[in-house]
């Protein structure tokens, strides 16, 4: 069930041209029937997230196949060619644009292999339906469910992201609970992962599900 709108009190947070960009790519990306979602430090600050700076970018994630079809209606400025990128633990289907003088990476079928640990990234059939929507205007958005925020940034090591993710979190826990538990049985972690996120979030309701995966 998508969660309620984000106030436009929060959405003040971006800085206006950001908000302004947002709302170009929303009313672009609207005409393509297929679910894409905001993700990174955009998506961050508009969910109440600390960051040590503003916003320079946009990032975009999608399904393999919808990442095609969004390509297919470049926003702004296309930058490259869509193509498969192998950075580090990272693969991805990626492209770029430029859209009112802000870098927007378009990012498809995103995995992450690391330590033993292999995350995929599922807009359809797992975020999509947890993701909040932010009002742009006359335009609308969904936000990354901070629960894959959180684990994302346990994965790349980030204490500074997932410290503050948590915070946030745990106001709430059982707004976050269902998706964060449906990510963690779909995907593998390894014993320090499973570790770290029973210390950041100490509900007794992951006990089980960090229990299971440590056995595997």
């Amino acid at each position: 069930m998508l969660k309620e709108a984000i106030s436009s009190v929060l959405v003040d947070r971006l800085p206006h041209n950001l908000a302004v960009a947002l709302s170009s790519l929303a009313e672009s990306w609207s005409k393509v029937s297929v679910p894409w979602m905001l993700g990174g430090s955009c998506s961050l600050l508009v969910q109440e997230v600390e960051l040590d700076r503003l916003p320079r970018d946009i990032d975009i994630y999608a399904d393999i196949h919808a990442a095609k079809q969004l390509h297919a209606h470049p926003l702004g400025m296309s930058i490259d060619r869509q193509q498969v990128d192998r950075s580090g633990s990272y693969v991805s289907l990626l492209s770029h644009y430029d859209l009112e003088g802000f870098p927007v990476e378009l990012v498809g079928g995103f995995e992450v292999l690391c330590g033993g640990a292999l995350y995929r990234l599922e807009i359809e059939r797992l975020l999509w339906s947890a993701g909040v929507q932010l009002e742009l205007g006359s335009a609308s958005l969904r936000l990354m469910p901070l629960s894959h925020e959180l684990l994302f940034n346990i994965l790349r090591n980030r204490p500074d992201r997932y410290k503050a993710i948590a915070d946030v979190m745990k106001r709430d826990p059982r707004r976050h609970i269902i998706v964060l538990k449906q990510l963690l049985v779909s995907n593998i972690w390894n014993e320090e992962q499973l570790d770290k996120l029973a210390e950041l979030l100490p509900w007794p309701e992951l006990h089980s599900v960090i229990l299971m995966g440590n056995e595997v």
